[in-house]
């Protein structure tokens, strides 16, 4: 058996190049990103059914105006940039007072993902300090939920 006389002969040669290896880094990054959107959106729609259809008589809350109701709602935050939302309340103070809130929030999230859950109406934590529900318990939901989701996720990595 004859060996090689450089060392160019002995090793293996790629048969792909950096850029084959930066695509397929970066499809990998778009396809983490759309799951984790999915997932946060699948747990933000969840979080607003929960909140908004919950009654007076299952602990929750009378909503005269409207305005509180509609002002539970989500964002989704991928580094600090809103890319899925929901604030379809009907009354559109609810709504502004929701996003006007979100945006005050997105400045703490400027990295990485986050979904933020929201009752927007200045008035809805002393709401819930009367022992109702506007958005603690499905809020509490929400992140056992979207701590599963991520569980699964990492596992699918």
């Amino acid at each position: 058996m004859e060996l090689p006389n450089n060392k160019q002969d002995m090793g293996l040669k790629p048969r792909f190049t950096r850029s084959v290896i930066s695509q397929a880094v970066e499809k990998h990054k778009a396809q983490f990103r759309e799951a984790v959107i999915n997932r946060f959106e699948l747990v933000g729609w969840e979080f607003v059914k929960a909140a908004r259809e919950k009654t007076a008589n299952e602990g929750g809350f009378n909503d005269v105006t409207g305005n509180l109701r509609s002002s539970i709602g989500f964002a989704i935050v991928d580094h600090g940039r809103i890319v899925q939302e929901n604030f379809d309340g009907a009354q559109a103070i609810g709504k502004q007072e929701a996003e006007s809130f979100i945006s005050e929030l997105l400045g703490d999230f400027e990295d990485g993902y986050a979904l933020i859950v929201v009752a927007g109406m200045g008035y809805a934590a002393a709401v819930e300090s009367k022992g109702k529900d506007v958005i603690t318990g499905s809020s509490l939901e929400a992140e056992a939920t979207l701590k599963t989701a991520i569980r699964m996720l990492k596992r699918s990595l």
